[in-house]
C-alpha cells in the first residue's frame, strides 16, 4: 500500500455487469455468495438497519455484523479475503451460539496497534455501542482491543463491554496484563555490529503490540547504541535499534517504507522513540541533514494518508446526513531550496470547518490576501476560534468563529513566509 493510496479505495465492477459497487457492498455480496454455497444455510437476508446478515444454519438463527470483517479485509487480495471470509463464517458452524462471558474472554484479551484510519468506516456514527473500543496515545495510530481466537481475532466493540459488564479501563488493564506475560517471547538480537538491532519474531500475531507496553521500548536503552527507535511497518514486524549510527537509522527507514508499501496489513512506515517519561512518540531527528528531513517527510506523508482517509469518511457521512461542514484537507509540500517538509491547511472566514493539525494555517483574508500563520500561534492568539473535536483521530479542530480585527492584526504580525519558515 502506497503513501498516497486512498485507504478505502474506489468502487469495483460487479462480475458480469457494468454496475459499480462500493467496497462495503462488494464484501457483503461476497459473504452472501459464500453462504449460498453452504448447503446447511438457508434464509439469508440483510439486516434492514445495519451492515450485516441474518441467516439460518442447521436450524439455528444467526445474526452477524460485518463491520469488523470489512475493516479486517479491505486491504487484502481477493484470495486472502476469501480465506478470511471462510474462517469468519466457520465460527458460526458450531452448536447453539451464545454470547461470550467476561470469564470466557478475559484471558484472551490483547491490545493491538493499528493506523488511525483502520475501521473508521465501521460502524456508522449513529450506532455508538458498536464502535471499536480505542485509545489515542500515538499520533495517527490507535490502540484497539481484540479477543484472540484460533482462526481470527475479534475486535472489541463497546457493545461487548456492555455485555461483559466491564469498563473500558478494566478491559485495557486486563489486555495489557495478558500482553506483559508474553512480551519477551521472540525478542532476539539480530545484529551486534556496527550497531545492535533487535526484532520480535514471536509468530503470535502480536509482535507490534509490544510497542504499546509501558517501558518496553525504553528498556532497550543500553542494549542499543543511542536513543531506542522502533519501526512497525506491518502487523508482524517490530524492529528496534538505536539512533546513534546514521547508517542503521537509514536502514530502519528503508525497512519501514519498503514493508509498509508492500504489505496488505501495513501499520506505519514511520520511526518511533520514547520521550523523557518513557512514552512512545514519533521520532524526530535533530538537525536539517538529509536523514532528518527524510524522517520528517515520512511522518508527514503518513499523516496525509490518514487525514485523507478521515476526510473521505467525514465527507460521506456529512453528505448522507445533510450536514454543511467543510472538512479541510491536510496539505503537504517540500521546499525547493532544501527539501524541508511542511504541512498546511486552509481556513476561510464564514466557513464552518474542521481543520487538521498542521504546521501552518493559511488564512484567507480576501480574494488575493492570504496569511500563513503557524498553527500553534493561531491556537495561542485565537483560542476561542478553534475547538478540539475529541472523537476525531487524527486530531481536528472545529472553527467556532473568525478572529476579531484586533486579533487579526496580531496574527498578521505573526505571519510567516512558507518558503522560508522553519518548523520547530
Amino acid at each position: 500500500m502506497g503513501f498516497w493510496k486512498k485507504l478505502f479505495g474506489g468502487g469495483k465492477q460487479d462480475a458480469g455487469s457494468q454496475e459499480t459497487v462500493s467496497p462495503r457492498e462488494y464484501l457483503l455480496r461476497e459473504v452472501e455468495a459464500a453462504l449460498a454455497e453452504d448447503s446447511s444455510v438457508e434464509e439469508v437476508r440483510r439486516l434492514p438497519d445495519d451492515y450485516g446478515l441474518h441467516f439460518t444454519r442447521n436450524g439455528e438463527s444467526v445474526q452477524t455484523y460485518l463491520d469488523n470483517l470489512f475493516a479486517e479485509t479491505r486491504e487484502l487480495s481477493p484470495e486472502q479475503r476469501a480465506q478470511v471470509i471462510r474462517r469468519f463464517l466457520a465460527a458460526f458452524s458450531g452448536t447453539k451460539a451464545s454470547q461470550s462471558t467476561w470469564e470466557e474472554v478475559q484471558a484472551r484479551l490483547l491490545p493491538v496497534v493499528r493506523s488511525a484510519a483502520f475501521g473508521v468506516m465501521a460502524p456508522p456514527s449513529d450506532a455508538p455501542t458498536r464502535t471499536l473500543v480505542a485509545r489515542h496515545t500515538i499520533p495517527c495510530l490507535r490502540e484497539l482491543l481484540v479477543v484472540d481466537q484460533p482462526d481470527a481475532s475479534m475486535y472489541v466493540q463497546h457493545e461487548h463491554l456492555a455485555e461483559w459488564g466491564v469498563s473500558e479501563e478494566e478491559a485495557y488493564v486486563t489486555a495489557f496484563a495478558n500482553l506483559a506475560r508474553i512480551q519477551d517471547v521472540g525478542v532476539d538480537l539480530q545484529e551486534e555490529r556496527p550497531s545492535p538491532v533487535w526484532s520480535v519474531d514471536s509468530e503470535d500475531s502480536y509482535e507490534t503490540s509490544r510497542l504499546l507496553l509501558p517501558g518496553f521500548l525504553a528498556s532497550f536503552a543500553g542494549r542499543v547504541s543511542g536513543r531506542p527507535i522502533a519501526v512497525i511497518p506491518t502487523r508482524s514486524t517490530l524492529v528496534i535499534a538505536g539512533d546513534q549510527d546514521p547508517a542503521t537509522v537509514s536502514r530502519l527507514c528503508d525497512l519501514g517504507e519498503r514493508e509498509f508499501e508492500a504489505s496488505a496489513r501495513s501499520i506505519s512506515p514511520c520511526l518511533y522513540t520514547v520521550d523523557d517519561a518513557g512514552r512512545v512518540v514519533p521520532y524526530r531527528r535533530a538537525g536539517h541533514d538529509a536523514l532528518a528531513l527524510r524522517i520528517r517527510r515520512t511522518h508527514m506523508r503518513f499523516a496525509m494518508g490518514e487525514y485523507t482517509a478521515q476526510k473521505e469518511f467525514l465527507d460521506e457521512q456529512h453528505e448522507a446526513k445533510g450536514v454543511d461542514l467543510f472538512v479541510a484537507s491536510y496539505g503537504a509540500m517540500t521546499r525547493e531550496k532544501d527539501d524541508a517538509p511542511l504541512s498546511w491547511c486552509s481556513w476561510s472566514a464564514d466557513v464552518d470547518a474542521l481543520l487538521p493539525k498542521t504546521d501552518v494555517v493559511v488564512m484567507h483574508l480576501g480574494e488575493e490576501d492570504i496569511l500563513p500563520v503557524p498553527f500553534s500561534v493561531v491556537q495561542r492568539l485565537a483560542p476561542d476560534c478553534l475547538t478540539l473535536v475529541p472523537e476525531l483521530w487524527p486530531t481536528r479542530y472545529r472553527t467556532t468563529g473568525w478572529p476579531p480585527p484586533r486579533v487579526l492584526e496580531q496574527l498578521r504580525a505573526a505571519g510567516v513566509d512558507i518558503g522560508t519558515y522553519e518548523v520547530p
